[in-house]
């Protein structure tokens, strides 16, 4: 069975998938860069949510893994990549993110690749069809 790590700061992926998904995939959830930097090893692939408003300041990383302003907690899914990245994390990734630019999306899979940013209100079904795939 394949193991995906959701990172995210609240419940909503993981209880969500766990609840519907779990009869095919299993799911692990990290809800800070340092949780995900120690789980990721052994999993297929990662599942981000894009905002960790509701993460403790302390908790909120920049792009290296280095403490970070609390108003990185709007991009915080995007800077927990890059800083899993940087420390040689090359598992395919989903991030759950709603940007009305679609060209804002398509610089980050290619930068930070192999990822897909889907929306968050995606469908189960595409997303296991996405799950599947990796």
């Amino acid at each position: 069975m394949k193991r995906f790590l959701v990172i995210e700061d609240g419940r909503e992926y993981s209880d969500r998938f766990g609840r519907f998904l779990s009869s095919e995939f299993s799911f692990e959830r990290a809800t800070s860069f340092a949780q995900a930097a120690e789980a990721w090893r052994g999993c297929a692939g990662l599942l981000l949510d894009l905002d960790f408003r509701r993460t403790q300041a302390a908790l909120l990383v920049d792009e290296a893994g280095a403490p970070a302003p609390k108003s990185a907690a709007e991009i915080q899914g995007i800077l927990i990549l890059r800083a899993l990245r940087k420390r040689g994390c090359e598992l395919p990734a989903l991030l759950f993110a709603d940007f009305d630019d679609g060209k804002r999306a398509s610089r980050l899979e290619a930068e930070l690749g192999p990822l897909r940013v889907i929306a968050s209100s995606e469908s189960l079904p595409t997303i296991a069809g996405y799950l599947r795939g990796l």
